[in-house]
Formats: structure tokens, sequence, C-alpha cells
């Protein structure tokens, strides 16, 4: 009986320790205060949570920034591929394994505060204005669902979407920008302005700003694997170590 015992302890730990030993390759963009490369590592409110729940589940892993489009497809089509920060849609809810919330993203419409012309009270009201968004983002896909014409927005994709999008606000080619409140006032304040003084929100996206953004693993990542980063996040969000996180970034 003894025996069986330790050969059964051993096979557990074997099994425990390959599970562990298997590298997950997580996906991510250049998403300022959320996930963003500085001197050549890969930083931000939702890196930091990542990163510690791999670290209570003893896990090894690498994480790859690249704009989001890439990022998105990458992570659906590889093994042991997790993406972060993602939005969770009814189109995307078959995509992928859904593990949690990392961090809450409030999200809204902006303008220049000098447009005096531009009142936003139902989404509605935004039709008549020039848009620009992020190439396959959550705020094209949820605009799309509201009937909005994607091809008729100034669309960006790569690394400098988000600053190219506020330098075009600021010179009036575009007149609505859709965008978490972190990232916009990390990236105009990037540009040594202050966010208080030169834009204003004029719509707040009440329905994309309900849950936050999550990480989520590829359909063919084991449940094995998800559900130890599951239980790991439920644990980490009850430390003080994460609610340090929300306020070091301003969430």
């Amino acid at each position: 009986m003894h025996r069986y015992l330790l050969r059964l302890l051993m096979v557990f730990f074997m099994c425990s320790t390959s599970l562990n030993a298997e590298k997950l390759t997580l996906y991510t963009e250049e998403f300022p205060p959320f996930n963003f490369t500085k001197d050549g590592k890969v930083i931000g409110a939702s890196t930091e949570v990542v990163r510690a729940i791999m670290r209570i589940s003893s896990q090894d892993y690498v994480i790859n920034s690249y704009p989001w489009a890439r990022s998105f497809h990458s992570s659906q089509s590889n093994k042991n591929a997790l993406i972060y920060s993602i939005s969770r849609r009814l189109k995307r809810e078959h995509l992928f394994k859904w593990i949690g919330v990392i961090v809450p993203a409030n999200q809204s419409v902006f303008a220049l505060k000098r447009r005096k012309d531009i009142v936003i009270n139902a989404l509605e009201d935004m039709k008549p204005y020039t848009i620009g968004t992020t190439l396959e983002d959550s705020r094209e896909a949820y605009l799309a669902t509201q009937g909005f014409d994607i091809s008729s927005f100034e669309r960006f994709g790569g690394d400098t979407a988000y600053s190219q999008l506020f330098v075009l606000l600021k010179e009036g080619r575009i007149d609505l920008w859709p965008m978490p409140n972190a990232v916009m006032s990390y990236v105009v304040s990037e540009k040594n302005e202050d966010p208080e003084q030169i834009i204003k929100n004029v719509f707040k996206l009440e329905k994309m700003s309900s849950e936050g953004y999550y990480i989520a693993a590829s359909l063919t990542t084991s449940d094995e694997i998800v559900n130890r980063l599951r239980k790991a996040l439920v644990e980490f969000k009850k430390t003080n170590a994460y609610a340090d996180i929300l306020k070091k970034w301003g969430l």
C-alpha cells in the first residue's frame, strides 16, 4: 500500500511538473497604460496582473507585443496561446477560453474641448461626424453592431495607432475618438498635453465599460492550464497587491 501511494504521488508530481513546464505564449499590443513596451520590456497595469498570476501558478511564459490584428489572430491559431487585454464580445465568445477580467475598462467617446458644436446624447448622434478607430479593435466591433459603417472611419493599425489618432483629432481631421479613458489620458499626457485642458468626454460607452479587460486562451490550450490560471487570478484579485496596481496606473 505504501509503495502504491508513493508511486501515485510520483505520477502526480511528474504530471504537475510537465503541465507547468508547458511554455505559454501571451499576445498583446501597444495599449498604454494597460500593456506597452518600455526599454525592451512589456509593462503596464494588465501586464503586472498577468505576470502575477503566472508567478502564482508557477507558469513559464513569454509575452509578444504586436499590432492588435496580428495578436488577435495569432492567439487563436496557436496552442498554449493567450491574449490580453481583450474585451469579451458576443462575436468573440466561441473563439477563446475566457480566463477572467484582469482590469476595469471605462470607455468613452472623446472630442476636442473647443468643439462646442459636438453634442452627443446617443450613439446615433455620432453618425454625422468623422470617427477615428484602431483596426479590428473592440470599439470598431461594437460600433459595427450598432449600425455604423466602419469603412467610413479613419482607421489605423500598428504600434503608433493611438498617438496617430490623437494627432488627427488635434488637426481636426477626425471629430470623435472612441477610447478607453485611461488610454486617452496616457496618450495625451505623453504628448505633453493636459487632457483636462484640451479633451472632453462627450459620451460614455456604458455597455463596453460594464466588465473590463480579460485574459483569454486559445481553444487548443488545455483546460488544466486555463483552470489553474483562473484560480490564480481569483486569488490575486483579493490581495492588496492587486489594488496597488490599479491605483498605480490610475484605474
